[in-house]
């Protein structure tokens, strides 16, 4: 019963941060209609020209931008309360002690590992179901994603929403979920859950994997932050990584994604680890000297 409570409880945040979001549209929504019609009244004479407005509204990318930063910024507050009131989140985090050199080179080393390893299944699950791939250019497509994106939209993808997503699924469903199951069966949930909230199969799949890997750094790194400078980084790659590589050679690139989602995967864990393991000797030693 105990693991069935926990188990329906760990949504509870997801639905939540579902709800925000919606919340957050429809008033912003509201808001901005209120003051364009105020501006131009004609506007409001005709109720296919008022349905075209409030529809282009919905469809600039600077002002879906202004409402992901401002659903982020709302999830970042409540769930941030959450993480260190009742999550057990340590807000004040010495760096140096939790930090270790050779962890944050395995987190950089992760980054095009986890990059080139989305990619490729991306591309694999594109074959095996092509709506979801359709599905997925279609949102990107209707958020204005497909051109330059503007500073507002890589404000909110690069530091927003990591900080956001990691204080919802990383700190408080994962540290839920650990009160009834084991770390890995929480992992699981978390990241499957993490998924879900992308609402589209293709990129639920990928981010799936991603959650995996994000709440392993941050168990075994031991602080949220460790998850959120991945999550950071990750972002950060997939915003610029393309204007990077996109003159490439096809046939380069495909050597490149394979050889490099192997080697970077394996060698970034290695040395998080080592990292990890050098970081729990040095606390041990001073533990003892005290």
């Amino acid at each position: 019963m105990k693991k069935l409570k926990t188990l329906l409880f760990s949504t509870v945040p997801l639905f939540l941060s579902v709800g925000i979001q919606l919340i957050v549209i429809y008033y912003m929504l509201l808001v901005a209609s209120f003051f364009t019609f105020v501006k131009n009244p004609a506007l409001t004479m005709d109720m296919n020209t008022s349905m075209n407005t409030i529809f282009d509204l919905m469809m600039n990318i600077h002002f879906q931008a202004l409402m992901s930063i401002v659903f982020s910024i709302c999830c970042i507050v409540l769930f941030g309360m959450w993480y260190y009131s009742r999550c057990g989140g340590d807000f004040k985090v010495n760096l140096k002690k939790e930090f270790h050199p050779l962890e944050l080179a395995g987190i950089v080393c992760l980054i095009p590992g986890t990059q080139f390893l989305s990619n490729l299944l991306a591309a694999a699950i594109s074959v095996l179901f092509p709506s979801w791939l359709e599905t997925y250019e279609e949102l990107i497509e209707s958020a204005g994603l497909t051109g330059d994106i503007p500073l507002l939209m890589i404000l909110y993808s690069v530091i927003l929403a990591p900080i956001s997503e990691e204080l919802i699924f990383r700190g408080v469903i994962l540290r839920i979920g650990k009160r009834a199951f084991s770390f890995w069966v929480a992992n699981i949930l978390q990241a499957f859950l993490f998924g879900a909230f992308h609402q589209n199969m293709l990129q639920g799949c990928y981010t799936f994997v991603l959650g995996l890997f994000l709440g392993y750094i941050c168990e075994k790194g031991g602080t949220i932050y460790h998850a959120i400078f991945f999550h950071f980084l990750f972002n950060l790659w997939g915003t610029h990584a393309a204007d990077l590589l996109g003159n490439i050679n096809p046939m380069i690139y495909s050597v490149i994604v394979i050889i490099g989602s192997i080697v970077c995967t394996i060698g970034g864990i290695r040395l998080f680890k080592k990292g990890n393991r050098e970081k729990q000797r040095i606390f041990s030693q001073n533990h003892v000297f005290r």
